[in-house]
């Protein structure tokens, strides 16, 4: 593995030379890559208006697909473009004939979007079973399998959970879920770009992600695959004209779905957004997920053992392995300190009784030794 140029790829970021920027798990930054291509989006549209949609941003769709079926190990023809987690959940689901008694199994750390969706299917007869955490960082692959019954039609969690960084065994989930004869479907927005994936050798049905966090793009785009021998399976009720195989024809007496997972897709998606998106991506991609990783890690490290040397109580996994970008610091009151560091150009962001910080590629040691020595001064460890 050929080690990138940090200090090139962090120069692609304006922001970081004004401020210590540790919060990529809530947004990531704005690359000079993808503010050009956003500004070629609004060029494009200001020269040809609706005819840049049968080229260039057509074209543009595609180019996405492609770059997000890289990254993961699928193909374009496994991945859709949506604009949420939400509608993923909600395209997923409306393809499965749910019954009452049907059951569907989430995690108690895992994005509460996905329990929200499934408690919803309450009016339909159908049960929720949320998997307990007993420490707040991680729920046992043991424990997802004693919640997977016969019932079973349905299994969502996270890969990298966003209020430990806990990193999952997804595959013994997935086992466990076929093995009941259910679908898995792993929201990987936490993960996807910061920890490398192989969907082959995971074994999901569905895996969703999107541009928001690590993948550079902003929001309003989000990826889903779906496995190919699954797709002809699924026909989901909440639909729209994108996902219709003739949708230029505009017949309205059928809907005759794509045969791709672009079946999936709904209405006109967000232009700009695809443009930020497939950028951020190249970017992801030619660095390359291992090289991140590692890179990530060592900051990580570098972050929990300074803490740790400080005194501070943290949420995070026993082990590097285990542990993705996402460090968790036990703090009564940690809304007031994120303010006074944000007040120092360090930016940082908290959940319930923890300050967050999630260093990317673009950061650097000297910003985890900054960060440390503003938090130990603000909290009189």
């Amino acid at each position: 593995m050929t080690t990138p140029d940090w200090d090139s790829a962090r120069a692609q970021f304006p922001t970081l030379q004004k401020k210590i920027y540790l919060n990529s798990c809530s947004l990531g930054l704005l690359s000079r890559r993808s503010r050009d291509a956003l500004n070629k989006y609004m060029d494009l549209w200001e020269e040809k208006g609706a005819a840049a949609w049968y080229v260039e941003w057509l074209a543009e769709m595609e180019d996405l697909r492609e770059q997000f079926a890289r990254l993961i190990n699928a193909s374009a023809d496994e991945i859709a473009i949506m604009p949420s987690i939400s509608a993923t959940l909600a395209a997923i689901t409306s393809s499965i004939d749910l019954q009452e008694g049907d059951q569907l199994v989430t995690g108690e750390l895992d994005f509460p979007t996905v329990a929200h969706g499934f408690h919803a299917k309450a009016r339909f007869g159908v049960e929720t079973t949320v998997v307990r955490s007993d420490d707040r960082v991680m729920v046992s692959p043991e424990q997802f399998e004693q919640a997977i019954s016969e019932r079973t039609r349905l299994v969502a969690t996270s890969r990298v959970y966003f209020t430990s960084g806990y990193i999952q065994d997804i595959s013994t989930i997935c086992d466990a879920a076929h093995n009941a004869g259910a679908i898995t479907f792993v929201d990987d927005y936490q993960a996807t770009g910061q920890v490398p994936i192989d969907v082959q050798e995971v074994g999901a049905d569905v895996l969703v992600s999107g541009g928001l966090k690590w993948l550079l793009g902003g929001p309003g785009i989000t990826y889903m695959y779906v496995r190919r021998d699954l797709i002809p399976e699924l026909e989901p009720t909440i639909t729209g004209w994108f996902g219709h195989r003739d949708q230029f024809q505009f017949n309205p007496h059928e809907m005759v779905y794509k045969d791709n997972a672009a079946r999936f897709e709904t209405g006109t998606p967000s232009v700009s957004a695809m443009y930020a998106g497939a950028e951020g991506l190249r970017i992801v991609n030619e660095l390359g997920a291992d090289a991140i990783r590692q890179r990530t890690s060592e900051l990580t490290s570098r972050l929990v053992s300074s803490l740790k040397e400080r005194g501070f109580d943290l949420r995070v996994p026993p082990d590097d392995e285990h542990h993705a970008s996402i460090t968790m610091i036990e703090l009564d009151d940690p809304g007031p300190v994120v303010d006074k560091l944000a007040e120092r150009d360090i930016i940082v962001d908290f959940r319930p009784g923890a300050l967050r910080a999630s260093p990317y590629f673009y950061n650097t040691p000297e910003d985890i030794d900054i960060f440390v020595d503003a938090l130990t001064e603000l909290t009189g460890q």
